[in-house]
């Protein structure tokens, strides 16, 4: 066998699918420039150059959580009346056009209420471009293979975001400054936006409907919560999951910053070590998920490690000062609890009985929410800024929203507490367009 092909059949037992590169390709480059100011807007906008308190500019990061969640629903509510290709199209012009208001408008206008609109409508960009992705992945992908290709776009999506988003930024922060690095995020997006318009031309099942309308898309999505209640609790924990993250990346650079002495771009730098190790946790539990259950990796493995590190993180530099390594080693392990949680998208669309896209809307819509919830929990419980005592509550109410999520898994046992979905159902063999691993 030459050795392009044994690198190729080393890649597909990863899970990979290896025809569609070019389209996670895209998705990474596209959620760089969409969130390469994710974890340091809020540092920003509360220091002297703009002049907002931090409750202030975490109120700002939540108005766009609002958006982020009602865009992720509809990422997936929309797909069964206009396409995924459509959706995601909406997603690339509605991000390039209000991230550019909000660069040339709502930074220099130093206006809470415009700052508000203009940032929070940035928010319909990722969710509507990669969240229209993963809805197509999973409706062209046998279940037997779900949590992998899952694990792999969440491999991509943490990669961009998490990863390569936050360590741009604290080379470039120094240098070139915050306008300018906002610029080149747009600049990112675009090209990524544009090589996944072109990939998907290739595959016409990215733009197929099922001939429903707008209106009754949604209320389909809407109704799947109490037509199945267990895509509901499903939601629920999807909700949490996101919600350690954007909650730390509300307010944990600017607890090192302003409380420890960090300097911000070293602040930074600890979410690119959280992102890289993020990143490779996805691809290897997304395979765990399909071998040893998807609801038992979530419930003894995501859940209690994210809630541990999550204390962790606060309480180390307590007691160690800021320390580079040991907070590292915290992030770390956010990092690995949180990418634990990839098969939550198998185990949701398992129990919606074949209601694919009315099940990732629902899983979308709770990824979204964890936008808005992390930061409103910082927003509500932050004390003072400039003492460890400020930030306690919101440490300790983030870390126990998964000891919630860890009782809910209870109730998602698949019938039979099966550990996964039985690829031999019908829905396996009845996709027009089948992802190959």
């Amino acid at each position: 066998m030459p050795s392009s092909n044994r690198l190729v059949a080393a890649i597909q037992r990863t899970g990979f699918p290896t025809n569609l590169a070019v389209g996670f390709l895209a998705v990474i480059i596209f959620v760089i420039g969409d969130g390469i100011e994710a974890v340091w807007i809020t540092n920003y906008l509360s220091s002297d150059a703009v002049g907002f308190a931090v409750s202030q500019a975490s109120m700002i990061v939540t108005s766009y959580g609002i958006v982020v969640a009602v865009a992720a629903f509809l990422s997936g509510a929309l797909c069964d009346a206009i396409g995924c290709r459509r959706v995601m199209l909406i997603g690339l012009i509605s991000f390039l056009t209000c991230d550019a208001l909000f660069i040339t408008v709502g930074l220099p206008s130093h206006n809470l209420p415009l700052l508000l609109l203009s940032y929070g409508l940035r928010g319909f960009g990722y969710p509507m471009f990669a969240y229209g992705f993963l809805t197509w992945t999973m409706m062209v992908t046998p279940p037997a293979r779900q949590s992998s290709v899952s694990g792999w776009f969440w491999f991509a999506f943490s990669f961009g975001m998490q990863l390569i988003g936050s360590y741009l930024s604290s080379l470039l922060l120094p240098h070139i400054g915050h306008i300018a690095t906002l610029w080149l995020g747009w600049a990112l997006a675009a090209v990524g936006g544009t090589t996944g318009m072109l990939f998907l031309r290739r595959h016409p099942s990215s733009a197929q409907t099922r001939g429903k309308s707008v209106l009754e898309s949604v209320g389909s999505a809407v109704s799947v919560l109490w037509r199945y209640p267990k895509v509901s609790v499903g939601g629920v924990v999807k909700v949490i999951n996101l919600s350690g993250q954007y909650g730390m990346q509300a307010y944990y650079v600017v607890y090192l910053h302003r409380v420890f002495g960090m300097p911000e771009s070293l602040a930074i730098l600890e979410f690119s070590i959280f992102g890289f190790v993020a990143v490779l946790s996805d691809v290897f539990w997304g395979v765990v998920g399909d071998k040893i259950g998807w609801r038992n990796t979530l419930q003894w493995f995501a859940t209690p490690i994210t809630a541990a590190a999550l204390v962790y993180i606060y309480l180390i530099p307590l007691i160690a000062g800021p320390s580079f390594l040991l907070i590292a080693l915290g992030t770390s392990a956010v990092g690995i609890g949180l990418s634990a949680h990839v098969p939550t998208t198998p185990l949701i669309t398992a129990h919606a009985h074949g209601e694919t896209g009315n099940a990732l809307a629902i899983l979308n819509l709770g990824a979204g929410l964890g936008a808005f919830v992390g930061p409103a929990v910082v927003t509500l419980l932050m004390g003072d800024e400039t003492t460890a005592e400020g930030y306690l509550w919101v440490a300790m109410a983030l870390a126990g929203l998964y000891v919630i999520s860890f009782l809910l898994c209870f109730a998602l046992k698949l019938p039979g507490n099966a550990r996964i979905l039985d690829t031999s159902a019908d829905a396996a063999g009845s996709r027009e367009e089948t992802v190959t691993a």
